[in-house]
């Protein structure tokens, strides 16, 4: 099995790219920073390393400058993996590949690994049983779409990185929810003007604002409908902050943010049970005032 070392400080993609990595029939270990990640690839010897750029403690391009000069790890593969405007850096300090975080989706980053690292036939034995067992499991839950129950609901996702957009409405698509992904407030202020949503889930931050503004504006217009916030760089917001922008939630563990569908539910059937006391309440005014 090739052993890959992922130096990776976001929580959310080390979530993604480490199950990724393991499903395709890796053996996968993480580190947070630069420094750790450099003891790692040390104390292990890896085959390969993905790494990131803007890293605490020991960047990604000092990290670069110190195994290159190591003649152990002078010819190892190092993939970088990063938006950070230091790649072209990067290609001069030894780089095998550069890879864009906004561009390349996990399956391509898998496929650049395996590019370079040619198989071994224990691998190729597990990436076989692997995939037997994934369609094995995959045709378990298509037996049970047929008799599944109607949908849990509408979500409308608020999230610009591709990678964490499609994880996450993966499994609310797991969980029985239809998902409209998009990458901008604009683009959910259009989606909300041509359809109607059981509920939101919006990230802390996007290229054209805060989540804080855009749950404010959302609640103008939906009063009665929940609107989870998150943060996948556990960026924190007060109790007063969330409730001025009328947040149902706010979700910073990376648990909570790839599998939402629970909360969302119970939210879903909280804001159901309140909308019928309501309109239960407007029946017997009606009534009243009919009689």
């Amino acid at each position: 099995m090739k052993k890959i070392v992922i130096i990776e400080d976001h929580p959310v993609l080390i979530s993604i790219y480490r199950n990724k990595f393991i499903a395709e029939g890796f053996q996968v270990e993480i580190a947070s920073d630069g420094e750790s990640g450099l003891e790692l690839i040390n104390r292990i010897k890896p085959n390969l390393v993905v790494l990131d750029l803007a890293m605490p403690k020991v960047n990604g391009i000092e990290v670069l400058k110190r195994l290159r000069a190591n003649p152990s790890f002078q010819i190892m593969p190092i993939i970088v993996f990063s938006d950070s405007a230091w790649q072209q850096q990067a290609w001069k300090e030894g780089a095998t590949m550069v890879l864009s975080k906004s561009r390349h989706t996990p399956s391509e980053v898998v496929e650049s690994v395996r590019n370079l690292l040619p198989p071994d036939e224990s691998q190729i034995e597990e990436t076989l049983a692997s995939n037997a067992a994934f369609l094995a499991g995959a045709s378990a839950l298509a037996g049970k779409a047929m008799q599944s129950k109607p949908t849990e609901g509408q979500v409308l996702l608020i999230e610009d990185h591709y990678d964490i957009r499609t994880t996450i409405s993966a499994a609310l698509d797991r969980s029985g929810f239809k998902v409209t992904g998009v990458e901008s407030h604009a683009a959910a202020l259009h989606q909300v003007e041509a359809r109607e949503f059981d509920a939101f889930l919006v990230n802390r931050l996007c290229p054209d604002g805060i989540g804080l503004a855009l749950c404010r504006r959302l609640r103008g217009l939906f009063p009665q409908t929940p609107i989870v916030m998150y943060s996948t760089a556990t960026l924190k917001i007060t109790q007063e902050q969330r409730l001025q922008a009328a947040a149902s939630a706010y979700l910073t563990e990376a648990a909570d943010i790839l599998n939402p569908g629970p909360i969302l539910l119970t939210l879903i059937n909280e804001a159901k049970k309140g909308s019928g006391l309501i309109n239960s309440k407007l029946a017997d005014e009606l009534e009243i005032v009919t009689r």
